[in-house]
């Protein structure tokens, strides 16, 4: 009877929530709310409407793409070459835009670029046990490659001729009769299609088999072999989502701006997603990450761009600021680790 007192007494504790623990486990969260006070005394505009809209149309695609970077490294993987997967697809979908086709077929058509990367990633990774990081930095120059050979260096514009301009880029996810949500709404349709994203991804991976068997794989991977299991495949699906999630960004995108550009392939979606789930407490040794923590890191990589450019900083010394919270977003991550030891 004793021990069972102590047992449950150990169990409370180690559920007790205290601040330290919070700050601790948190810190994100307490970093992005520290950010937007300081925001909303640097710049009356941060709070306005047009801002916070602003902000949510340029994160909505990050936000997608973060949730397929969120599972390549719980499983203790990384991507170095989403920003040429979203590029690539991007201007796939804009040739076959402006060769007359269905706008339907053109996402499909983001979309499957997008998957074969991710069959790509997933074969050389998952079933040829190549390490991630070579994998990904060689497709980089493969994507970045064959983008620039496409465009000629130019940027495409989808012909105003053609039903796919009207059906996404004017009103591109504007206007839609049926959620009568405007360009200049607070939250903008292409805001609350990442949401949908999101939450899909939060059920799969808090309640669903295949997110707990992601965790266990990046967790470790042997016993998960032992048990019976073949973690292999569950990293090979891992990296065919990714790439799915990259073609669909890459559709928003092209959406949003009426055009692609082989440039996209230089920008950075890779690492800004990768810095958004450590920022949000992942592991780079894998097992440990989640949804809404993910979202968390987003906009606090967001809002420091958004706080400079209200300030008119310049981009470089925006560079540093990043970077800067990247490492310390990492040594938060590894005094809580400590902790919990």
């Amino acid at each position: 009877m004793a021990e069972n007192k102590n047992a449950a007494k150990e169990m409370i504790g180690g559920h007790k929530m205290t601040f330290k623990s919070f700050l601790l486990n948190y810190n994100a969260v307490v970093i992005l709310i520290a950010l937007v006070i300081v925001a909303c005394i640097i710049s009356p505009l941060f709070a306005t409407p047009q801002n916070i809209n602003t902000i949510l149309k340029q994160q909505s695609i990050y936000l997608v793409i973060s949730m397929g970077m969120l599972m390549v490294i719980i499983t203790a993987g990384i991507d170095l070459a989403a920003a040429g997967t979203v590029a690539l697809a991007s201007i796939i979908m804009v040739i076959a835009a402006n060769q007359g086709l269905n706008t339907f077929v053109c996402i499909l058509l983001a979309v499957a670029i997008g998957a074969v990367v991710g069959l790509f990633n997933g074969f050389f990774i998952a079933k040829m046990k190549m390490p991630a990081f070579i994998v990904t930095l060689a497709l980089t120059y493969i994507a970045q490659g064959i983008a620039f050979m496409l465009t000629n260096g130019n940027t495409l514009l989808i012909s105003k001729d053609y039903p796919i301009y009207q059906d996404l880029v004017n009103p591109g996810f504007a206007t839609i009769a049926f959620i009568n949500i405007g360009e200049d709404a607070l939250l903008p349709l292409m805001a609350i299609f990442a949401i949908a994203i999101i939450v899909i991804f939060f059920i799969i991976m808090k309640y669903t088999k295949f997110g707990r068997l992601v965790y266990a794989v990046g967790s470790n991977e042997t016993a998960v072999q032992m048990a019976g299991i073949n973690s292999r495949a569950v990293i090979f699906k891992v990296w065919l989502l990714h790439g799915i999630l990259c073609g669909i960004a890459a559709f928003m995108i092209t959406a949003r701006t009426g055009n692609a550009t082989a440039l996209t392939a230089s920008g950075d979606y890779a690492l800004s997603t990768v810095a958004a789930v450590v920022i949000g407490g992942a592991s780079l040794a894998g097992g440990e990450g989640s949804v809404p923590m993910t979202v968390v890191g987003v906009f606090v990589i967001a809002i420091i761009g958004n706080i400079m450019n209200l300030i008119g900083l310049a981009s470089y010394p925006q560079m540093i600021v990043k970077g800067a919270v990247i490492i310390f977003a990492v040594i938060l991550k590894s005094v809580s680790s400590k902790a919990h030891e």
